[in-house]
């Protein structure tokens, strides 16, 4: 069906299709982490988290910082709003042949800038792998040959980060939400076929042919609208995605520098730091995704509603309760990761390459990482307070400010490194990285509530300190049941941690929501709701 035909549904917002479009979207965010989670497993099976898997690492860091800086940050923050401002009735058809050009004005010239930059980019790809790949036991030819495979990735998926802001602005969730889960199975079963004849390299392929998947299943929730390619750059949309694009431009090229230093000092203090510190976020991200992230979206509509009120009780009370819901969560969450990093790393991981002394090495920097499970979960609902504001500005300058103190403590340890002080660890790396987020959410809390007043009477501190209370004693009975497990089963077999990571995981549960109810935690009652809906 044309989209210029007379008949065509206009785009409409109700209540139902909002909650249907949330739904689909989650759907498709948990099989994305399922299948993600997979990919790494296989992954460590085939190579572990040595010299190979970090070559790999290194090499696919570079289209996903390309990603995040271009299409991926001005996804909400302009590709969306001015997409949408186009297309807000299908019956018009003047709106809908602009609504092409414009896309069709994007992607000609987001298609010839990114054939430049690929192209200069795989030229220097051996200077670049000579930088990130110059530590102890790493391959810097391998880091080539493997950025050869994945440079012209950054044109894929970039292509599909446009095409994904039209399909949200027609409201084609659908087709939007498992085009990374796609891309993750794409990457599994290259591995899986290929590994043998082209080692790691099978995982450049899988990514290179998922990023040209995920943009091809798109292509048809764009059926009908007539896409005219062109280099216009003087298009009137075009200015408005640059002008709403900058202001967070500085701050997103900041973040990847970060994302790339913490890359390269991992892989100098290790052959198998980039791999390991890989595994260790894909776990902590799991958790992140499934509470903060939810929770976050979840309360993000009321609160646009509420922030154009007279006042900001409402607002408030919606943010608290996020809040809440987050605190009641997380908190137990990186409790239970830090002590039973050893036996989960051991379960998703432990096999094939990945050795007994890999997972050693990644519960190390996994239980680095827990802190910043915790400051991330809070982090995103303040963020989100203030997206709901409209304003954007003092979310990317606090990021401004986080992360150039995460480099500067990253070059004091370097310095204390050289000068034989004391060594610099992966765990130290990944600390700092936890105290990044830490310093960032309390400074998003600080000026928020600036704004908007304290969240005084809305419960949010005496939940916060029971939460406290019933996580320390769940991590105190949490790491006697699994001392206790251990002692009977082993620790060296799969069979024995899952004993030990389920047994000791389930003991903690039931002492967690013990403390719970016996605290009065109302938000287990509304945690009970969210579930039977």
């Amino acid at each position: 069906m044309s989209l210029t035909d007379s008949n065509a549904a206009p785009v409409v917002d109700t209540p139902r299709s909002i909650a249907r479009a949330a739904t689909i979207t989650s759907i498709g965010s948990l099989s994305s982490r399922i299948v993600g989670l997979a990919r790494e497993i296989v992954k460590s099976y085939f190579f572990g988290n040595g010299p190979a898997a970090s070559a790999f690492e290194l090499a696919s860091n570079l289209p996903s910082q390309f990603y995040d800086l271009l299409a991926g940050g001005m996804m909400s923050s302009a590709l969306v709003p001015t997409f949408s401002g186009l297309i807000e009735n299908e019956r018009d058809p003047a709106k809908v042949a602009e609504f092409g050009r414009l896309l069709g004005a994007l992607l000609g010239l987001a298609g010839a800038g990114l054939t430049a930059l690929v192209l200069v980019l795989w030229t220097l790809a051996g200077l670049y792998a000579e930088l990130v790949g110059s530590g102890p036991g790493q391959n810097p030819s391998l880091v080539t040959s493997l950025l050869h495979i994945t440079i012209p990735t950054i044109a894929f998926l970039n292509i599909s980060g446009i095409l994904t802001a039209a399909l949200f602005a027609r409201r084609k969730f659908g087709i939007t939400a498992f085009t990374a889960t796609a891309f993750n199975l794409t990457m599994i079963i290259s591995a899986v076929l290929l590994e043998s004849r082209l080692g790691v390299g099978a995982l450049a392929v899988g990514m290179l042919a998922g990023g040209a998947v995920q943009t091809a299943m798109q292509l048809p929730g764009l059926r009908g609208v007539q896409i005219t390619l062109s280099l216009n750059w003087r298009h009137p949309g075009v200015a408005q995605v640059v002008r709403l694009f900058l202001p967070v431009a500085g701050g997103l090229a900041l973040a990847q520098l970060a994302v790339q230093v913490s890359y390269i000092v991992a892989g100098q203090i290790s052959a198998e730091g980039p791999a390991t510190m890989r595994y260790a976020a894909q776990i902590i991200q799991f958790p992140l995704g499934m509470i903060a992230v939810a929770v976050s979206a979840a309360i993000l509509p009321a609160l646009s509603a509420q922030a154009n009120q007279p006042t900001t009780d409402e607002f408030k009370s919606t943010l608290a309760q996020g809040l809440r819901l987050v605190c009641m969560l997380i908190v137990p969450a990186s409790v239970g990761v830090f002590v039973l990093a050893r036996p989960i790393v051991a379960v998703l991981f432990e096999r094939g390459a990945f050795t007994s002394a890999s997972t050693l090495y990644t519960a190390e920097t996994l239980r680095a990482a827990a802190p910043g499970l915790l400051f991330a979960a809070i982090d995103q609902p303040l963020i989100y307070a203030f997206y709901a504001r409209r304003d954007t500005r003092t979310p990317t300058l606090i990021g401004l400010v986080s992360t150039v103190s995460y480099l500067a403590l990253v070059g004091v340890l370097a310095v204390l490194a050289q000068s034989g002080a004391r060594p610099f660890t992966l765990v130290d790396l990944v600390l700092a990285n936890s105290l990044k987020t830490g310093l960032d959410a309390t400074l998003m809390a600080i000026f928020l509530f600036r704004k908007i007043g304290r969240l005084t009477g809305h419960g949010v501190l005496p939940l916060a300190l029971k939460v406290c209370l019933a996580s320390g004693l769940m991590g105190l009975v949490t790491w006697a049941a699994m001392s206790v497990l251990e002692a009977g089963v082993g620790s060296s077999r799969f069979l024995a941690d899952v004993i030990v990571t389920v047994g000791a995981s389930a003991v903690g549960a039931a002492i967690y929501f013990i403390c719970a109810w016996a605290l009065r935690m109302r938000e287990l009652a509304t945690l009970g709701g969210l579930i039977r809906r």
